[in-house]
């Protein structure tokens, strides 16, 4: 089982992320530059 983050805001869409670096990444990108955006996380299988 993984980690799965899923962020969706108006720019990027729904977006799944399996690295909790680069999904903090895109938070942080997003809050810089003034995007609202929904966060989750849930474990999942990954192939």
């Amino acid at each position: 089982m993984k980690v799965i983050y899923k962020v969706i805001s108006e720019p990027t869409g729904v977006v799944l992320i399996r690295r909790r670096k680069i999904a903090k990444a895109l938070r942080w990108w997003l809050r810089e530059n003034g995007f609202e955006f929904k966060y989750n996380y849930y474990f999942g299988y990954v192939q």
